[in-house]
C-alpha cells in the first residue's frame, strides 16, 4: 500500500485542546505506513485556504483540518473541485459538520478513524459566492454568531450566554425569498440554510438534511413565546424540530433571500454579505474522508427510503 500524501492543518487558537498534545496524538495514532504526513500551523485568517489549495495543486491525496467550524470551512474552501480529499479532526466549540459525519469528538478516536474511512463526495453551498459546507443563516443566529465572535472565551456555555443575552432584545425580521417556483415574504426569527443537519453541539436544525442530495434545506423559525422554549429546545436536541409548529421548511438548489440587515453567518462565522443573498449548490464538489460506519448508515437509510 502506498501511503497517502497528507497535509495536516492545525489552527493554534481553535478550541481548548493543547496543540502540542494533538501533535503527539497524531504521531501516536496516525499510521505512517498509510499516511505520509506533514503538519502546518495557520498564522491568520484564510491561511488554511491557501495551504489547502497549495497542497491540492501539489498533488496531495488528503488535507486534514484540526480545529473548529471556521477552520473546517477555510480548509475545505481550498479543496473545492479538486481531487484532494478533506478530513476533519474536530476540536472546536460546535463541530457541526464533524458531528453530522459521526466523527468522534475525542481527538485520539477521530485520528484512529482515518484508517477506517472512505471518500464521499458532498455538495458545497455558496452564499453570494462564499462557500459553506454545513449551515448558514440570517436573522437571530447570525446576530449570535456576530456576538459570539467578539467574546473573549469560546465554548458551549459562552454560546448559551450570547443566546440568552440577546433573546429579549431581538425582534423578528421580514424576509423576501425568491425561488424558481416563485416569490414569498416571511417574518421570521431566523432562517437557516442547511447542507448538514445541525448547528453543532448536537442541536439538529435540519434532521433530514443530506450532504449529497443537491439541495439546501431552508428552515424558517418564527418567534415563539419564552414559555415554549424548553419544549422547542427538547425538539432541537432530540432531532424532532421539524415537527414544531414554529418551523417551516423547504428544499431548493438555488434561491435568494432579501433582508434589512447585511449580516449572515456561514458555518458559524459572521460575514457582511449584503441585503440580498443568493444561495446556490455546487453538487458533489468536495471529496471528504468519512467513517465507514457513517457511509454504511447512509446507504442503509437510502435503501430503506426507496421502499417507503
Amino acid at each position: 500500500m502506498i501511503a497517502k500524501r497528507t497535509l495536516i492543518i492545525i489552527n493554534p487558537i481553535s478550541g481548548t485542546q493543547n496543540k502540542a498534545f494533538i501533535e503527539r496524538l497524531i504521531e501516536t495514532y496516525l499510521p505512517e505506513d498509510q499516511f505520509n504526513y506533514a503538519i502546518e500551523f495557520t498564522v491568520g485568517p484564510t491561511h488554511a485556504t491557501d495551504l489547502a489549495a497549495a497542497a491540492a495543486k501539489d498533488g496531495f491525496d488528503l488535507v486534514i483540518a484540526v480545529g473548529g467550524d471556521g477552520t473546517v470551512n477555510e480548509t475545505a474552501t481550498g479543496l473545492i473541485g479538486t481531487n484532494t480529499a478533506f478530513g476533519i479532526i474536530p476540536i472546536g466549540s460546535g463541530n457541526g459538520l464533524g458531528r453530522h459525519l459521526q466523527i468522534s469528538m475525542n481527538p485520539s478516536k477521530a485520528i484512529k478513524t482515518f484508517s477506517q474511512s472512505e471518500v464521499m463526495k458532498i455538495d458545497v453551498c455558496t452564499a453570494n459566492g462564499r462557500p459553506f459546507f454545513n449551515v448558514a443563516g440570517v436573522g437571530y443566529d447570525a446576530l449570535i454568531a456576530h456576538k459570539f465572535a467578539q467574546m473573549e472565551s469560546r465554548g458551549f456555555s459562552t454560546y448559551i450566554y450570547s443566546v440568552l443575552n440577546q433573546w429579549f432584545k431581538y425582534k423578528p425580521k421580514k424576509y423576501t425569498i425568491s425561488t424558481e417556483e416563485g416569490k414569498f415574504k416571511k417574518r421570521a426569527l431566523m432562517i437557516s440554510m442547511a447542507n448538514g443537519s445541525q448547528f453543532g453541539n448536537n442541536a439538529w436544525i435540519a434532521p433530514n438534511a443530506r450532504l449529497d442530495d443537491g439541495l439546501i434545506d431552508v428552515c424558517m423559525l418564527t418567534k415563539f413565546h419564552t414559555l415554549a422554549a424548553p419544549a422547542l429546545a427538547f425538539q432541537l436536541f432530540n432531532k424532532t424540530i421539524d415537527d414544531s409548529k414554529y418551523l417551516e421548511t423547504f428544499r431548493s438548489a438555488h434561491f435568494t433571500v432579501k433582508q434589512k440587515s447585511k449580516i449572515a453567518h456561514l458555518d458559524g462565522e459572521p460575514f457582511k454579505l449584503g441585503k440580498k443573498i443568493e444561495f446556490k449548490v455546487l453538487p458533489k464538489a468536495l471529496n471528504i474522508f468519512v467513517p465507514k460506519a457513517f457511509l454504511h448508515e447512509l446507504h442503509t437509510e437510502y435503501s430503506l427510503s426507496k421502499f417507503e
